[in-house]
């Protein structure tokens, strides 16, 4: 089974053993972008961007000169 990264557009191949009836998290194997993905029997239903956990996110403090 085939899929695109949602965020690179690169080709990702999902083995139909483990992803035939799927729902959970795929890493992209070249931007690492997280992605939420939907299968049922062997096809894909959605694919969304995974939402970035606040733990996770840059921050970036911003001095007075």
């Amino acid at each position: 089974m085939k899929l695109k990264c949602v965020s690179c557009g690169h080709e990702l191949v999902l083995d139909h053993w483990i992803f035939d009836d799927y729902e959970g998290l795929v890493k992209c194997s070249s931007c690492s972008r997280m992605m939420e993905v939907k299968t049922a029997k062997g096809v894909v239903h959605s694919i969304n961007p995974s939402p970035i956990p606040k733990s996770k996110r840059n921050v970036f403090s911003v001095g007075r000169d």
